[in-house]
């Protein structure tokens, strides 16, 4: 992107931040609202504001380069990301479910559901180290240009050898065509036919300029043929020919001419105009659709252009730490004598003024307390305190710790009120909360991010103001600051050796003074800061600390547990959103229907914002439950795609012959995943990890051999900010244990299929797999009727049913919808029927036991149902 374009983008959004923080004032002074709809209301608004806000300072912070401006927006997106996840995580305990429904905020703000995704691949990856990259890229990143057209080529060959295998099968298929044609009709077939020879002479339209030579070709060839149709024309010519002298005539025949030609080309042209126009409303009403054409490599390229840029913007930060060195470099020689000087120069002239208006010297400041930096605050006694404290007797051990006991009674007696305040406010917000009213302005005015928001907003205008960013194209630092940051830091190591040497002559004018007045002379003690002892923890043994990386990394791609996954993103999970809930609340204002299938890519995109570079709290573990063929496997493989994760596939029949050396196992696939996150480790059908009874014919693969092993061995020594996620599928959760809860964090249900995603998936499949011209079916009924099934079913249902046989013969028989219910009816021994209605209520059953906030919405509801009962 351009640097003109990204830096109009910035002030636009500065713009939106002030608007925003005003919003958020204004609303900190409001008393709680009675009516939970209202708190829903705002909370709604706030979150859409800033998922566009999020999404804007995402793709600045992407195109920024100049160092200090990349810091300062940094902390803007990161903490407008984490106030973005406390907002949701509001809104769902009010709807009390993982699916929110915030049409009408949307409608004021003219989006749709689909613009609060705010996933924007690659703004959101987390950078790896280059290094580390580039074992993943086969050492792409570092290669020069012939390199690169090197591995093109190679990359390229496997492509080429398949085109010239097509090729000759084709000229080997039209040969065998032609020699059956010549069998069938000798003379026929064999038949030359050569075109004769025409004579032509190139010339110009006379007077004309020739600017651009224009080649015309006058045929002296008779095009009319010696048949008796064509004896009509010929008379028609002779006419024309009799009648050449008759100007009126020839005009006559010229302008019929031209209204002819004129009446079909405008025919042509409106015909066009209307097709064209009937095409785009079928589009916009969702009724057609465009086959998409994508380019093989797109996303691997935007990803190798992100890690370009980051190698970019490394330089920028290692010119900067130089110029950082060599700035306090510089310093040091030039400025560093003079502060000692000056500070040695204050600190003597505070010595002579106290001594001449009190004949003593004032306590050298201890280092603990920062030294003579109280001197500079003035925070210091002044002469008169001084001189009352001369009077008085030092005080004994017993007094000074009366003293400390009472001075710790009071901070006790302090610490405990503003407890108590808090928990009061904590028990007023609780009872608040429970009676479903919420005080938005305590929320807003204790939020930690939008703190730290409207704390870089002020700093940015404060210290920006004079800085004209646009002059700055080369993305140089502001060297001022980073002179003014060094001399800050300078002057505070310059003062603590100053400090010393001083205290040394202060302690000897002690003396001499001691000495004058013949009183005994006595070292003051001097109390230096505590030195944090490092606690050395015992590191484990790196079993595989001889190793390289590299060399694990392939040790596990070549044992199957590391898969590469082809590029998949969320718009390959064909699912529609739930447009009606919002309009179907209950006096409660919760809303009375389930969730659509595409809801489910918001809460997945949302649970897995933290596997990006900002630190935003997110599941260490995940579940996908639901039917099969219902796309839990595909959601998997598009998040490890999205995020440029690698792929751990951990399932049974990948891991059991690793069963003997488990420990050593277990250690590299952690190791693999921390140095190389994010990582995505894949439990394929997981319940079989937590199996109450084994099959008989899985006993071979030991699918509980690493069921134990999640919690204790891999969960556990995870931290927050690793970028690594356990995400596991299971059709039959009802058959594992208990432990399986235990293992995975939060769990989801993939809603099933409505007329919405049903349509949505006969007609994306269809365009991608019939032909252009093909002419409108009949999607509509298609969906209606085979709604209940699941989108794999479907999915395999098109691909079978359009194999490249019936594509063939397609312009000869028309594609009839029976077809595509023959397959679930007839194909497939036995007949392929949707999910039934007691297995979904299995699954939804399971899950209100499960998630967190299913389970509060059903005790919610239970409540309420036994109220209703007690009253009748």
């Amino acid at each position: 992107m351009s640097f003109d374009l990204n830096h109009k983008f910035w002030v636009s959004t500065r713009k939106e931040i002030g608007q925003l923080i005003k919003k958020q004032n204004r609303l900190k002074k409001i008393e709680p609202p009675q009516e939970k709809a209202v708190s829903f209301k705002i909370f709604a608004e706030l979150y859409v504001l800033y998922v566009e806000l999020v999404e804007k300072l995402g793709f600045i912070y992407h195109n920024t380069f100049q160092v200090q401006k990349r810091a300062l927006v940094r902390v803007l997106v990161e903490s407008a990301t984490q106030q973005l996840m406390k907002l949701k995580e509001e809104l769902k305990d009010l709807e009390m479910s993982e699916y929110i429904y915030i049409d009408k905020a949307l409608i004021a703000r003219k989006l749709t559901p689909r613009d609060l995704v705010i996933w924007r691949s690659p703004q959101f990856l987390y950078r790896r180290p280059l290094d580390i990259q580039n074992i993943i890229a086969d050492n792409r990143l570092y290669m020069n240009e012939e390199e690169k057209e090197e591995k093109a080529a190679q990359d390229w060959v496997p492509i080429s050898e398949a085109v010239e295998l097509i090729q000759a099968h084709e000229r080997a298929r039209q040969a065998r065509v032609y020699k059956s044609n010549i069998k069938y009709d000798k003379k026929k077939f064999l038949k030359v036919h050569q075109r004769k020879k025409i004579n032509y002479k190139f010339t110009f339209k006379p007077d004309q300029t020739m600017s651009i030579p224009v080649k015309r070709t006058i045929f002296a060839a008779d095009f009319l043929k010696p048949d008796e149709s064509c004896e009509n024309l010929r008379k028609k010519d002779d006419v024309v020919e009799t009648a050449e002298d008759d100007e009126d005539s020839i005009n006559r025949i010229r302008n019929n001419a031209a209204c002819k030609i004129q009446c079909w080309w405008r025919g042509y042209r409106t015909r066009k105009v209307v097709k064209i126009r009937k095409r785009f409303k079928e589009e916009l009403y969702g009724m057609k659709k465009i086959r998409k054409l994508k380019r093989p490599n797109q996303n691997a390229n935007s990803i190798m252009e992100m890690y370009k840029n980051e190698m970019l913007k490394k330089k920028l930060d290692e010119d900067f730490i130089n110029l950082i060195n060599d700035e306090r470099t510089r310093l040091l020689q030039v400025r560093s004598p003079w502060m000692m000087e000056d500070i040695s120069d204050h600190i003597r002239d505070w010595f002579r003024e106290f001594y001449e208006k009190t004949q003593n010297f004032h306590p050298y400041p201890d280092p603990v307390k920062k030294g003579t930096v109280l001197v500079v605050i003035d925070e210091t006694m002044t002469p008169m305190e001084f001189q009352q404290t001369l009077g008085k007797k030092p005080m004994t051990k017993e007094e000074k710790k009366k003293l400390r006991d009472k001075e710790k009674k009071e901070k006790k007696k302090k610490k405990e009120k503003l407890k108590l305040i808090k928990m009061k406010e904590a028990k007023r917000r609780k009872k608040l909360r429970d009676a479903g009213i919420i005080d938005i302005g305590y929320e807003l005015t204790a939020s930690k991010p939008i703190e730290r928001i409207e704390e870089t907003m002020k700093t940015y205008a404060k210290d920006w103001r004079n800085v004209d960013e646009y002059l700055n194209k080369n993305h140089d630092p502001i060297k001022e600051w980073v002179t003014e940051d060094e001399l800050v830091k300078i002057h505070q190591e310059v003062r603590g050796l100053v400090d010393e040497y001083m205290r040394v002559e202060y302690e000897l004018l002690r003396e001499a003074l001691a000495k004058d007045k013949n009183e005994k002379y006595k070292a003051l003690k001097v109390k230096y800061p505590k030195k944090k002892k490092n606690k050395k923890k015992k590191k484990p043994k790196d079993m595989t600390g001889d190793r390289t990386l590299e060399s694990l990394y392939h040790e596990l791609k070549d044992g199957g547990i590391i898969e590469e996954v082809s590029h998949k993103d969320f718009d390959e999970f064909i699912a529609d959103f739930n447009f009606v809930a919002d309009d179907t609340r209950n006096e409660d204002d919760l809303t009375t229907l389930g969730p659509a299938k595409g809801d489910i890519k918001m809460v997945i995109q949302e649970s897995m914002l933290g596997m990006g570079e900002f630190n935003i709290p997110k599941p260490k573990s995940l579940l996908l439950i639901g039917p099969l063929n219902s796309g839990k496997k595909l959601l998997c493989q598009i998040i490890a795609s999205e995020l440029d994760a690698v792929f751990m596939n951990l399932s049974p029949e990948k891991t059991y012959k690793y069963a003997d050396d488990l420990k050593y196992f277990l250690h590299v696939v952690v190791k693999v995943a921390r140095e190389f996150q994010p990582t995505i480790m894949f439990f394929d059908e997981a319940h079989r990890l937590f199996w109450k009874k084994i099959p008989p014919e899985a006993v071979d693969i030991k699918p509980r051999l690493l069921g134990s092993s999640i919690a204790s061995k891999i969960l556990k020594p995870l931290k927050k900010n690793d970028k690594i996620v356990l995400v596991g599928t299971s059709s039959m959760p009802w058959a594992a244990k208990a432990g399986i809860k235990k293992a995975f964090q939060k769990v989801l249900l993939i809603p099933k299929c409505d007329y919405g995603t049903s349509f949505l998936l006969w007609l994306e499949l269809m365009t991608e797999n019939a032909p252009d011209d093909m002419p409108e079916y009949a999607y509509s009924a298609l969906a209606r009727v085979l709604q209940a099934y699941n989108s794999g079913d479907i999915n395999d249902n098109i691909n079978q049913t359009l194999s490249i046989d019936r594509k063939m013969r397609l312009k000869n028989e028309a594609l009839d919808p029976n077809e595509f219910l023959e397959y679930f009816i007839s194909k497939n021994e036995p007949p392929i029927f949707p999910p039934e209605e007691k297995l979904m209520a299995k699954f939804n059953k399971w899950f209100g036991k499960s998630n967190k906030l299913q389970k509060l919405r059903n005790s919610y509801m239970a409540q309420k149902l036994a109220k209703a009962s007690k009253r009748k």
